[in-house]
């Protein structure tokens, strides 16, 4: 097996590379609690979960910011939250009293060394 044909696509990298190199470097697996998936993971081992990885489900086809709702319990506040910024953000642009780091008294310019 080799890489993607498509020279510019990073897609399966994540894969690809791994399946590459198994021969040539030592390939660890971390444990199930680091990479929670829904596909291959139970409901009872998501309590233990370092992180979430919201796969698509090839059984049901779930949108992922769907999912996230279900499987997240947290994701519909930090959702609201964003909301609540961008909306907030937005205002102020449209008002013209939106403040930026170029428009703070005191800032200087980054300037390459």
């Amino acid at each position: 097996q080799g890489l993607s044909q498509d020279p510019n696509s990073l897609s399966n990298l994540d894969q690809d590379l791994p399946n590459n190199m198994i021969h040539q470097v030592p390939i660890k697996s971390l444990p199930q609690e680091w990479l929670w998936c829904e596909t291959w993971c139970d409901d009872a081992s998501k309590k233990r979960a370092k992180t979430i990885d919201l796969c698509n489900n090839p059984m049901t086809k779930e949108p992922k910011l769907e999912a996230a709702v279900r499987i997240v319990p947290e994701w519909q506040d930090y959702d609201q939250e964003i909301k609540q910024l961008q909306t907030l953000f937005q205002e102020e642009k449209e008002l013209g009293t939106l403040h930026t780091e170029e428009t703070q008294e005191g800032s200087q310019k980054h300037e390459e060394l």
